[in-house]
């Protein structure tokens, strides 16, 4: 009697287990079908969710505490069926010298630095979805004007494809891709002027995932 109900329940198992992976490659399919017919809502909804796990992440190593909160920042902008724009601020990072606190780094450095990590990750690590053109706007915050551009870059797939981006610094990586970077003169930045972004802002995410994780049953 014990191994018939130990037998039920490993068959029990199997059959939950074998339901729930079928499921998860049922709605896999599902997204990217979506994503492929141009569906704007469930491609923002991917890339938030991409974004939602990058905050839920600890640091990876040998990464900058301040690039990793901007890039925990990161705002989607807009989508189109093939593109999406994105921006953030550089979280400026300082040490203590002699008493006085030092920036590390500069803004203009930072920002391409932030710029080309964040279009590898928008390239890459969002789940079902392989955008054609990624672009990242990076703002910073510069006295009295406030939260100005300094670094616009846009990435297509066929160049980013071709890239060893391991073995390129950021600022090679940026120079391969249609990229604008802010002047620094007598010590303050010029900041650039943006080009119109195209697109529309995809409904909020929950509502967007909320359709996606119900997706059309299979006809019987």
């Amino acid at each position: 009697m014990i191994i018939v109900i130990g037998s039920l329940i490993t068959l029990a198992i199997f059959l939950f287990v074998g339901w729930a992976v079928s499921a998860e490659m049922y709605q896999q399919r599902w997204w990217r079908r979506k994503v492929a017919e141009g569906d704007v809502d469930i491609i923002g909804a991917l890339i938030n969710e991409a974004i939602g796990h990058w905050q839920r992440s600890r640091i990876p190593a040998e990464m900058p505490g301040s690039r990793w909160a901007a890039i925990q920042a990161v705002e989607l902008v807009a989508v189109t069926p093939n593109a999406a724009t994105l921006s953030t601020s550089v979280v400026p990072e300082y040490r203590t010298e002699e008493g006085r606190r030092i920036k590390v780094s500069s803004d203009l450095d930072e920002g391409v630095e932030l710029a080309a990590k964040l279009l590898d990750l928008l390239m890459y690590d969002v789940p079902n979805l392989r955008l054609g053109e990624v672009r990242i706007d990076i703002f910073a915050s510069l006295g009295e004007a406030g939260q100005q551009p300094i670094v616009s870059a846009v990435a297509g797939r066929a160049t980013a494809d071709e890239l060893n981006w391991e073995e390129l610094s950021a600022t090679e990586i940026l120079s391969r891709f249609d990229t604008l970077v802010a002047e620094e003169r007598n010590g303050a930045i010029i900041p650039i002027e943006l080009p119109p972004v195209e697109g529309v802002r995809p409904r909020p995410a929950e509502e967007a995932a909320a359709e996606a994780l119900q997706p059309p049953r299979r006809p019987s």
